[in-house]
């Protein structure tokens, strides 16, 4: 069954037949049911599945973290919402292959933030115990305290996630957090900064520190 919403000129929802309708990014869309394929894979399809797998693996447990970085890039009612731009990067200009040919996503080059700020300075982090010490030139166009500091600290492969919005003033220079994250070393830690401006919130992109394990 399908409903007709705002007459003869709105959104149709549901199935009638083998046609189905819905609504996706603010755009009605309207198709045929899909037919399931009786081929083979070919090899590049099947590397083609492998890098969208690493890349939900990747992307799947940030997806909040993305929603609030890319809101800039995406904001309410934007036709391509936040999680998508983000794949889309990853998908684009992340995700590699090893020697043997599998891929990956390289953290290094993942964007977690998105925006139109100047990003950190020349970040440097120091990790005692579960603590991570943060030093960073100030830039004289972050002085205003509504300039503050973002941070990711994003254990991959547990799922783990430490998100600190507007933890200290951009402005400091330096400051220190702790973090049950880094409770074991189990698995590699990946850790990123960048700038808010709480005022107008928008941000920078953001800046890869690197491993912590």
């Amino acid at each position: 069954m399908a409903i007709q919403k705002n007459g003869p000129n709105g959104a149709f929802i549901g199935k009638v037949g083998s046609v189905f309708g819905y609504v996706l990014n603010g755009q009605n869309i309207i198709r045929g049911a899909r037919k399931p394929s009786t081929k083979q894979p070919s090899a590049a399809e099947l590397l083609n599945r492998e890098k969208m797998k690493v890349m939900a693996n990747f992307l799947g447990p940030i997806y909040p973290v993305l929603r609030y970085g890319y809101k800039e890039l995406a904001p309410k009612g934007a036709r391509v919402g936040a999680v998508q731009l983000a794949q889309s990067h990853v998908r684009k200009e992340c995700v590699e292959l090893d020697d043997q040919g599998v891929p990956f996503v390289n953290p290094e080059k993942v964007l977690v933030f998105r925006g139109s700020l100047e990003p950190p300075r020349e970040c440097e982090m120091q990790r005692e115990g579960n603590s991570l010490h943060f030093r960073w030139r100030v830039n004289p166009v972050h002085q205003d305290s509504f300039y503050q500091l973002n941070v990711l600290i994003y254990k991959v492969d547990a799922a783990l996630v430490d998100l600190r919005i507007a933890l200290t003033e951009a402005s400091a220079g330096q400051c220190t957090i702790e973090s049950s994250v880094l409770s074991t070393n189990d698995n590699p830690t990946h850790v990123y900064v960048g700038v808010v401006d709480t005022y107008k919130e928008i941000l920078s992109d953001s800046v890869y520190l690197g491993v912590v394990g």
